[in-house]
């Protein structure tokens, strides 16, 4: 007698998505591997382009791209410099190739009512050259400023803006000193245009040049306090870059100065005090390319856990690309794989050097967002025949570093990810070879399955439905053995495009009594999120 076999349907309403997926959700994983999907650039791209006399050397690196919750509109704290036509006034160094990029830095403020079309504010902050209002936001009294970290609490009527940002100097006859020194400073505002400092330069372990902070709950944030938690102690949470000790394995190029820079964690109660989360370091391991660096960290709490941005420097060839991670904490994070979700496209497109992330992801209308600061050309130089040459091959020559920046000549752009769609497991061979993967075990008996996935259509044959792509599902007891009516022939193959597919089995769609695992069976299938409920199918 033949078997009948339920077909599956999708929930009236798919949510938006499915609980984090990594690889503690299971106990086996055989000829599995995990797919990273690649963003796609705007459309509108580039967003913003310099065209002042104080930007148009470029705009949007080190940047805090957010939505405002007291207004709605969309603010852009960017970084934007001079242009250098021939860079060749760097302060501190006047030889040929030096760029003065990183001394004129400036925090500049953008605006849009939709987050694509921005405009420059008329501010009296600062003056430029004739221009009597201007969209900067500090002088060069006190030194450059950059790395702004932008936090809004709506219920402080009096200052509801807050502003961390980096200060420190470069040519102190020119551009004067920090008030305490190099480091970072706090500031308020009751509008976000106008700011005052408030305290002195901040304590803690965050010294380097990348840093963003953020506020625990309340609006605008990544770490939202969820229904049912308690408030945390912790208020301020933020992640930074510094070098750190090099290893034997490490290839550090000879134009380059710093080795295995790598990315931190720190904590406050009160966003004066901090303490180093020894548990976070991410930097090179065996997987990585052997000059690999991690650069910055921009998480996003979800269902299950937290994903995560990073931007990760190869100083080989002097670019910055972004790749996805993921963690359970918000402290120790996986990637699922070191292919770039982000790559850089030809060097002279903007990222085709270097892309610097805004501090906030953001998600809208089912996208998850990151706006970047995309540089048409390289970190540092890499060729130049009036350096001192260390000769590569026989046609290259490669210039000794000393903090040669070249200019960070960019724009604001933005790229998107389906957001319940970051990363996938999927078959390790391919073709008609099944991955298999086993979940950790629980209590199932009782409880339905969803499943996010797409398959692959049928191969191009004579044989129609060659190796066409399917997944099933087989219900397994504590021991590892499939239960009666759930076993893999008893789940139909399931095809197509779903966001949340119920599963159903011949035996029923709930799991039945000594349900512990199930077995996930992969052929030409990507499973992008999975979720055990007692929803009704």
């Amino acid at each position: 007698m033949s078997k009948v076999v339920p077909t599956p349907r999708e929930t009236a309403s798919t949510p938006s998505r499915m609980p984090l997926m990594m690889p503690d959700d299971f106990s086996d994983l055989n000829l599995v591997a995990w797919r990273v999907e690649q963003g796609e650039l705007d459309p509108e791209n580039p967003l913003i382009e310099g065209e002042m006399p104080w930007d148009r050397g470029g705009v949007g690196v080190h940047s805090s791209v957010l939505q405002d919750p007291i207004n709605g509109k969309w603010k852009a704290y960017v970084v934007c410099t001079e242009p250098e036509e021939f860079p060749e006034n760097q302060p501190e160094n006047t030889k040929p190739w030096a760029s003065e990029n990183a001394a004129t830095r400036r925090i500049c403020l953008f605006e849009s009512e939709d987050g694509v079309h921005w405009t420059r504010p008329e501010l009296d902050n600062v003056q430029f050259g004739g221009y009597d209002k201007t969209n900067i936001i500090f002088d060069l009294v006190h030194g450059t400023s950059g790395y702004s970290s932008i936090m809004i609490d709506p219920e402080n009527a009096e200052w509801p803006y807050e502003m961390v940002a980096l200060r420190e100097h470069w040519c102190p006859a020119v551009h004067g000193m920090p008030p305490e020194g190099n480091g970072y400073y706090r500031y308020r505002s009751r509008d976000g245009r106008k700011w005052e400092q408030i305290g002195g330069k901040l304590g803690g372990p965050m010294i380097g040049d990348l840093c963003f902070i953020y506020r625990v709950g309340g609006a605008l944030t990544p770490f939202p306090v969820l229904p049912g938690e308690e408030p945390p102690a912790v208020k301020y949470v933020s992640y930074y870059r510094l070098g750190a000790e090099r290893q034997a394995t490490d290839h550090v190029p000879v134009y380059e100065d710093c080795p295995r820079r790598s990315c931190y964690h720190a904590t406050s109660p009160d966003g004066e005090t901090w303490t180093r989360d020894e548990n976070m370091l991410l930097t090179a391991d065996e997987r990585d390319h052997r000059d690999t660096q991690y650069q910055e960290c921009i998480p996003l709490k979800v269902p299950g856990g937290y994903i995560a941005t990073v931007t990760m420097y190869l100083p080989i060839s002097q670019t910055l690309d972004i790749r996805f991670a993921a963690s359970r904490d918000g402290s120790r994070w996986w990637f699922p794989d070191r292919t770039p979700c982000l790559p850089n496209p030809p060097i002279g497109d903007y990222g085709g050097g270097m892309i610097w992330q805004s501090q906030y992801l953001q998600v809208i209308d089912g996208r998850l967002y990151t706006y970047f600061g995309g540089t048409e050309g390289l970190h540092r130089q890499l060729s130049d025949t009036r350096a001192p040459s260390v000769e590569v091959n026989y046609l290259d020559s490669v210039i000794d570093h000393g903090a040669h920046f070249l200019p960070f000549n960019s724009a604001l752009c933005r790229a998107s990810w389906t957001f319940d769609r970051l990363y996938a497991l999927v078959s390790s061979a391919g073709g008609p070879t099944v991955g298999m993967a086993v979940t950790q075990p629980a209590d199932l008996a009782g409880k339905t399955l969803r499943v996010n996935l797409t398959t692959r259509p049928a191969k191009k044959s004579s044989k129609p439905g060659r190796n066409e792509g399917y997944m099933q599902v087989e219900v397994l007891d504590a021991q590892g053995d499939p239960l009666p009516g759930f076993a893999r022939d008893d789940c139909p193959p399931l095809r197509g495009d779903h966001r949340a597919l119920w599963v159903k089995w011949t035996g029923g769609d709930k799991a039945p009594k000594g349900a512990k695992k199930v077995r996930f069976y992969l052929k030409r299938a990507f499973l992008y999120g999975f979720v055990f409920d007692n929803q009704e199918a």
